[in-house]
């Protein structure tokens, strides 16, 4: 026959509010590290090869190749290749196809297309080019684009955009944990009745068989841990306050009545702080009575 309860703690608004912010949390995180695998870090690569035709030369590290599979080149480098005038510079750059990473076409967003053209500013920018002022014609280039004014200073390469989707699985892992850890909490309670305490997991500890109470991390924290026999082994459980019951006041602060309950009717050891006040007037009694005997003494010698 089960026993009636007397008080029980459920789980506390508290929990309820932190479990879903950490969901909110994980989910979130997990959405953004695979939006930069999937097309992120991607859409950064093509500002990054687009940005390069703007430099005065491309860095060699990067591999970038043009059209014909050969080693790209910036539009400043291939300007000073040869004499042109606005004219011929204007038909040569129209015909040139942004650079593409020499590794992995991969790096660029699947609907990419490979044969896309110089960006109009550069085949109008004879005159910058002339200058070597081409790089401020990034500026419109990249805000008509939405991209970055500054982009990344490296290619995204294949490890990077891989570890975005493992780093994505990880809070995927995280968040499916996190979720049956809570749903677990959701579905328990703490419960005292007039003979026992039934912790969240349904184990029941009649107060006959504690003999230790840990309430150190109570006042702070809401946690005891008590200390009870099982047979012949000595097993330990836990009180959480801040998960079930919670301590408002209003709510007629539950988790405080059921531990208060539990203290009422345990016969056992109570590991507690002493108090710092108590220790001082302690002392400060000592030292009194000590004085007091040093002076008593020094009056009668003399």
């Amino acid at each position: 026959m089960s026993e009636k309860p007397v008080i029980e703690c459920n789980p506390s608004k508290w929990f309820k509010i932190r479990a879903v912010l950490i969901l909110l949390m994980l989910s979130f995180f997990a959405l953004w590290f695979f939006k930069d695998g999937k097309w992120g870090y991607r859409d950064k690569n093509v500002a990054y090869v687009n940005h390069a035709l703007f430099q005065q030369q491309m860095n060699p590290e990067d591999e970038l190749l043009n059209s014909d599979g050969e080693p790209a080149a910036s539009a400043g480098q291939l300007f000073k290749e040869k004499e042109y005038t606005k004219e011929s510079w204007a038909e040569f750059a129209s015909q040139q196809v942004v650079p593409t990473p020499k590794k992995d076409r991969g790096l660029l967003p699947e609907d990419y297309d490979f044969s896309t053209k110089w960006p109009k500013e550069l085949v109008d920018g004879y005159d910058d080019l002339k200058k070597g002022t081409q790089l401020t014609l990034w500026n419109k280039v990249s805000a008509d684009n939405e991209w970055p004014q500054k982009p990344s200073e490296n290619l995204y390469d294949e490890g990077k955009i891989s570890e975005q989707f493992v780093v994505g699985g990880v809070c995927v892992a995280l968040f499916l944990i996190a979720a049956f850890i809570c749903i677990r909490i959701m579905f328990r309670k703490m419960i005292v009745t007039e003979e026992s305490y039934i912790a969240p997991g349904g184990k029941v500890i009649p107060f006959t068989s504690m003999h230790k109470i840990d309430k150190r991390k109570w006042d702070n924290k809401g946690i005891a841990v008590i200390y009870y026999k099982d047979g012949e082994t000595t097993k330990k459980v836990k009180v959480d306050g801040m998960v079930y019951g919670q301590f408002k006041e209003e709510d007629g602060a539950p988790a405080e009545a059921l531990f208060a309950y539990i203290m009422d009717n345990f016969k056992g050891e109570l590991i507690e702080f002493v108090e710092e006040e108590d220790e001082e007037e302690g002392s400060e009694e000592v030292d009194s009575e000590t004085k007091k005997s040093s002076a008593d003494a020094d009056s009668e010698n003399s």
